[in-house]
């Protein structure tokens, strides 16, 4: 089982598509922190908290003063990104678990520093390989995914629309 320290925007990104009953089901350990969960609107909140508490979803309460020291030397140390960020990387790097982001600063910082990352297409990826979803399903919410996060990396989502189309997964680098 590894260990999966989720941002902010996975997390929105799965609750907007309806796929975080599937997204439980893997056999990850799935965190996020006490910032980032501040960061949901209140229907986001509400989801992931109901995964909470049916202790799908920890949220990793940062209370100890070596987390906070930590925290604030990587977002002294790292360049536009938000306190949130850093504290999603200070875990995944305490955890050695792996850093589940969409956002470009954090993914190439964190992955500079050693920090192992990947982002929703892994996710699909994993529903596929366990069998949550079909691929047609899939194929449907990728679509769905780039009409609300267009920035998304085009000829990834391609190469999973001609694979998945001829039922077949892609291969994870």
């Amino acid at each position: 089982m590894k260990i999966i320290i989720n941002d902010a925007n996975i997390l929105i990104d799965l609750v907007h598509l309806g796929l975080m009953n599937e997204f439980i089901q893997l056999d990850l350990e799935l965190k996020t922190t006490d910032f980032v969960f501040e960061e949901l609107n209140d229907d986001q909140k509400i989801v992931i908290q109901g995964y909470v508490n049916s202790n799908h979803i920890e949220v990793i309460a940062t209370e100890e003063e070596e987390d906070f020291q930590s925290i604030t030397t990587i977002l002294e140390n790292s360049s536009g990104l938000s306190f949130e960020d850093c504290s999603v990387w200070h875990y995944a790097n305490k955890l050695n678990g792996i850093l589940l982001s969409g956002d470009g600063k954090l993914r190439r910082q964190a992955i500079a520093n050693g920090i192992s990352v990947r982002g929703i297409l892994y996710v699909f990826d994993q529903l596929l390989v366990n069998n949550l979803i079909s691929f047609d399903y899939a194929i449907e919410k990728l679509e769905q995914l780039y009409e609300i996060n267009p920035r998304l990396p085009i000829n990834s989502k391609n190469e999973r629309i001609i694979n998945w189309s001829l039922q077949k997964h892609i291969e994870e680098q």
